[in-house]
């Protein structure tokens, strides 16, 4: 546990950058993964700092499209971050356009793909995951995700076509640094930071409320990993999906850290985000 000064002051940072954000009639961000912050809004102009996941943020501006979000960092100097590394608390239409030319031509490119041979495009980030398509010799086609920092696998668009292909099968064009981290969920239906994927330290009992004497809706297996969908207001319990199955298990119970669990929406007894922690990620997720 933390100490109680260290709690306290981090409340403190936090309604800090609230306050300031409401006055100003900014937004505030949270940051979900270690992220470069750059000069400019695109990934050719230089790295001026680095954010950590968790990092709270102010957010003053973005580009046109809402590709790129200009922010305040907590040395009080400004920078660029993509939209994706952010869960926003606000909306990013209530920010000023900050006009940035010559980034623009960048910014439509993307990351690009182009096939060595012939390639195999799966469902998954692993060769155990079902063929969806294939690339031809030399097609092009767009980077939308990463399976991790590494860039194992990346995931890709073409024609109606929607997978990955293994890194070392392509030529790759454009900065991947740009590219969220992805993973599939417990059940394998949906993509995930994986911040949002962690292990069951024991057998672990679900509970239909957040409650120790509620019924037990199902157990998950030691080691097996779950889903993490949101949190109680005190952090006590997560709700978590396996499988198809959704329910309440005690947190401590799960291998995730109390920064990460402070950066997930607390939602009600039934699993539905709290009209005060709805975020676009929170409610992509749902």
């Amino acid at each position: 546990m933390k100490p109680l000064k260290q709690i306290v002051t981090t409340i403190m940072s936090l309604l800090v950058i609230a306050t300031v954000a409401a006055a100003q009639g900014e937004i505030t961000g949270t940051v979900y993964q270690t992220t470069n912050v750059r000069g400019g809004p695109d990934t050719r102009f230089e790295i001026v700092g680095q954010l950590s996941a968790g990092d709270e943020v102010i957010i003053d501006g973005r580009d046109a499209q809402a590709k790129w979000l200009h922010v305040i960092l907590p040395d009080e100097e400004g920078g660029w971050l993509p939209v994706f590394a952010l869960v926003i608390n606000g909306d990013v239409n209530d920010v000023p356009v900050f006009v940035e030319a010559e980034a623009t031509e960048a910014a439509e490119v993307g990351v690009q793909v182009i096939s060595y041979g012939r390639v195999n495009v799966r469902s998954g980030p692993d060769i155990a995951y079902a063929i969806v398509g294939q690339l031809e010799v030399n097609q092009h086609a767009e980077a939308i995700a990463r399976s991790n920092p590494q860039n194992d696998w990346l995931m890709i668009q073409f024609g109606e076509v929607e997978g990955w292909v293994a890194y070392f099968t392509v030529n790759v064009r454009g900065d991947t640094e740009t590219l969220p981290v992805l993973v599939p969920d417990s059940s394998g239906e949906s993509l995930i930071p994986p911040s949002r994927l962690v292990r069951a330290r024991f057998n672990v009992r679900l509970h239909n409320t957040p409650e120790q004497d509620t019924p037990v809706t199902l157990t998950v297996p030691f080691d097996s990993e779950v889903t993490v969908i949101g949190r109680t207001d005190d952090s006590e319990w997560l709700f978590v999906g396996f499988g198809e199955d959704t329910g309440w298990g005690a947190a401590q119970l799960f291998e995730i850290g109390e920064d990460e669990i402070a950066t997930l929406p607390i939602v009600d007894a039934t699993g539905g985000v709290t009209a005060a922690e709805a975020t676009p990620e929170a409610t992509a997720q749902s």
